[in-house]
């Protein structure tokens, strides 16, 4: 068997160019590998953001909107409901019996713009600013 791969080997050594034909199906494959994986890690980056900006149901409707208004940015949106044994937060269509709210806003460090989010939630939700936190997105 070690034979037969030296004479194979010495027949790829007398022919002219070798080396470079050697290189380049290394560099094609090493490209193909690149961009496979490149392309699989970025449709999950993809993938991770559009599921997160087309949530459905309240939550993705308030983040919706909350990012529309001027000076909030993109934003996320937890609603937590008022159940019969412990509070837990859940995606629902309902504004009945929230309890509360936390959004995290990239715009969150500026004063108007925690007023404008504030007032669209009592709006949108029909809760009181009491049960409303803003914090600022990193």
């Amino acid at each position: 068997m070690n034979d037969k791969v030296k004479k194979i080997v010495d027949k790829c050594k007398k022919i002219k160019g070798f080396e470079i034909i050697c290189a380049l199906v290394i560099a094609a494959v090493a490209v193909c590998i690149y961009f496979s994986v490149n392309a699989m890690t970025g449709d999950a980056k993809t993938d991770k953001k559009q599921s997160a900006s087309e949530q459905t149901g309240l939550i993705g409707e308030v983040q919706d909107i909350l990012s529309k208004i001027d000076g909030v940015g993109e934003c996320q949106v937890l609603i937590t409901y008022k159940s019969s044994g412990e509070d837990k937060p859940v995606i629902s269509n309902s504004t009945d019996n929230i309890q509360g709210v936390v959004v995290v806003a990239e715009g969150a460090s500026d004063v108007l713009a925690r007023i404008k989010i504030t007032n669209a939630l009592c709006t949108l939700l029909k809760i009181e600013a009491n049960n409303i936190q803003i914090f600022e997105m990193k």
